[in-house]
């Protein structure tokens, strides 16, 4: 990797206050002085400002250049910065300034991909970082950080570190047969069952975690004109849905979303499920049971000025398989009250805000959050082949040949060293990093 890379790594816009246009390579001091001149740059600081002069093809600017010298610095390598002013004529006649003195344009991912390369970080991590600039939530924005800051690979370096451990003893025991049942197979057996453990845990919690990505949907059931479309405008603090006193306004699913713990939380706004003879609202109300299926959360509405129908009681029968929260509205009006886990007022908002803590809690979001995740179908499929063999080897030990144990504790753990980068077939380093933007 001798030659030196330049790329815009600010947002690619038409104009901005500043653009940095970041160089990497042995070359890029040189390079950059071909163009850039400041008082006691001659004999540049690393980490250091300074404020000078660039001069493109047609035009000059004022900026601050900053270098970072090999190897400490993101990519490992030397690196500067130029810090110009942000109009996009600007920064294309830097690039192509720098190029002409001998650097070349980054690919996507470049950057990085020679950080992981020079041992700055592992793939896992490089994963995270890209993770951090897509993420559309806070919360997809921690589960990346953990990830980039490394927790879930020192994690995965505690399994692997068991793996070689029991790996070792049984390869042990092949020269030294007698010494499996006596001193060996009971410490491995221990081992591997540490690993599974934490494993699964992992694996597990992975699962859990795509809630910050995809975000979670809850579905407001109930009889018409129970008040959802009042309730759904009190959560979203918004007139989203048409709220009247008659009833089956609402003959679609209506939605709308707001932010809970860092998380995208989709409100659904159904048709009030009942019989009816009515083509548009017969079609209102399919769509409503397909929403309250695939919902994550339900609540189930009641009128609680109105006495508990035949037909309510039979929709909560419906729906009670699911997770669910009774809310029993119109408390300002109550007459007949209900078996309920809160009483609202949607009309007016009162008791909303206690609701929405209800939902917090019934979901686990906090404790669902708190543990580092697996964000990528790569990383939650070499966990999961690592849980495989190591489960193969647990139960073939005291059965199988120790040649075979042996292939599956080294199957479990070449699947961990794929996640980090270890041992990965370079097309899969290729297509990770050719996703990253230019610049990164």
């Amino acid at each position: 990797m001798k030659d030196t890379i330049v790329a815009l790594a600010t947002p690619d816009v038409e104009r901005g206050a500043i653009g940095i246009v970041r160089m990497s390579g042995e070359d890029s001091l040189s390079i950059v002085r071909k163009i850039f001149t400041a008082k006691g740059f001659d004999n540049v600081e690393p980490n250091k400002m300074y404020l000078g002069k660039v001069e493109a093809k047609n035009f000059n600017d004022r900026a601050f250049c900053m270098y970072c010298k090999a190897p400490k610095s993101y990519t490992g390598e030397d690196i500067v910065e130029l810090h110009t002013h942000g109009g996009k004529i600007i920064i294309q006649g830097v690039i192509r300034e720098l190029v002409r003195c001998g650097a070349r344009p980054a690919l996507p991912g470049e950057f990085t991909k020679r950080a992981y390369l020079n041992g700055k970080l592992n793939l896992a991590e490089a994963e995270g970082l890209a993770d951090m600039i897509n993420a559309q939530s806070e919360a997809e924005v921690n589960q990346a950080y953990r990830l980039m800051r490394g927790e879930v690979s020192k994690g995965i370096e505690e399994i692997k570190t068991l793996l070689l451990t029991a790996s070792a003893n049984v390869e042990v025991a092949l020269d030294y047969p007698e010494e499996l049942l006596e001193d060996t197979f009971e410490p491995t057996l221990d081992i591997l069952n540490q690993a599974k453990a934490k494993l699964q845990e992992l694996y597990e919690g992975s699962k859990q975690g795509s809630i910050a990505r995809e975000g979670i949907s809850i579905a407001l059931c109930g009889l018409t004109n129970v008040g959802k479309s009042s309730l759904m405008n009190a959560i979203l603090k918004d007139e989203r849905a048409i709220v009247t006193d008659i009833a089956g306004t609402t003959r679609d699913v209506l939605a709308g979303s707001f932010m809970l713990d860092g998380v995208n939380v989709e409100v659904l706004d159904t048709a009030g499920i009942r019989e009816s003879s009515d083509v548009v609202e017969k079609i209102g109300i399919e769509r409503a049971t397909r929403a309250i299926e695939g919902a994550d959360l339900v609540l189930f509405l009641s009128d609680t000025s109105l006495p508990e129908s035949e037909e309510e009681i039979k929709l909560y029968e419906k729906v009670k398989h699911k997770k669910h929260l009774r809310v029993a509205n119109k408390g300002d009006i109550m007459a007949y009250p209900r078996v309920s886990d809160i009483v609202i007022e949607a009309k007016n908002g009162k008791g909303v805000d206690k609701l929405i803590a209800l939902i917090e809690d019934k979901l686990d979001l906090k404790g669902r959050l708190k543990s580092p995740v697996l964000t990528r179908e790569r990383q939650i499929y070499a966990v999961g082949d690592a849980l495989a063999s190591v489960e193969s080897a647990i139960n073939a030990l005291g059965f199988a040949t120790l040649d075979c144990i042996v292939v599956d504790i080294k199957s479990a753990y070449s699947a961990l060293a794929s996640l980090t980068g270890e041992d990965v077939a370079e097309s899969v380093v290729d297509e990770i990093f050719s996703k990253f933007c230019v610049g990164k």
